[in-house]
């Protein structure tokens, strides 16, 4: 995917403006931008409500990969899916390494939110697995429950979430290691709506 800055207030994706958390003192990368928005936009055409968390994991140990994440998402996922009977989960995380001597992760979760409105047992679960995983602390963002076409709700939610696509922090790790990931089968199955020429 192609890596752009962009310092503007708005963002162009699928014909629509988003308001996002930038300007010219904070830039975003338009490649972390885009799944971020595509996965919303692919939940909010599959379920007429969407509960959207964000939260933050930190590790004891810097690792070179991102195999822990991996592996978090497996066992989450599968928690969730068998708990809530879902079959579609979204997840975007990405890697920053400022000052630090260990890597952490922001990370988003996209769920049906006609099942789920709380992230209680979300938050009990990544918390479980983490500590299982790496020993490592979890930290809890704001969570959305956004209705289709509420579109007040939406640019409030792409808003919180353009944080993670800053610069700052990315870059600090192997050339082999990815600053970020997402669920691309969410987003490869069911394009949320055609681009126009020209535009991202």
């Amino acid at each position: 995917m192609t890596r752009t800055i962009i310092n503007n207030e708005y963002y162009l994706r699928h014909r629509k403006s988003y308001r996002v958390n930038s300007d010219k003192w904070r830039a975003l990368r338009t490649d972390i931008l885009k799944p971020l928005i595509d996965i919303c936009e692919t939940f909010l055409l599959r379920y007429c409500r969407v509960h959207i968390f964000r939260f933050d994991l930190h590790l004891r140990q810097y690792t070179d990969d991102n195999r822990i994440i991996s592996i978090l998402q497996r066992r989450l996922f599968k928690r969730i899916k068998v708990s809530y009977k879902m079959k579609n989960v979204g997840f975007v995380w990405v890697r920053e390494k400022e000052k630090a001597k260990t890597q952490h992760y922001h990370c988003v979760i996209y769920l049906d939110g006609n099942k789920i409105r709380h992230p209680g047992s979300v938050q009990r679960w990544v918390n479980e697995l983490w500590s299982q995983i790496c020993g490592g602390t979890c930290y809890w963002s704001r969570y959305h429950n956004v209705p289709r076409g509420d579109e007040i709700a939406i640019q409030k939610v792409i808003y919180h979430l353009s944080y993670l696509a800053k610069p700052r922090g990315k870059g600090q790790r192997p050339l082999q290691t990815k600053d970020y990931g997402w669920t691309r089968s969410i987003c490869a199955s069911k394009r949320p709506l055609s681009n126009a020429k020209g535009e991202e």
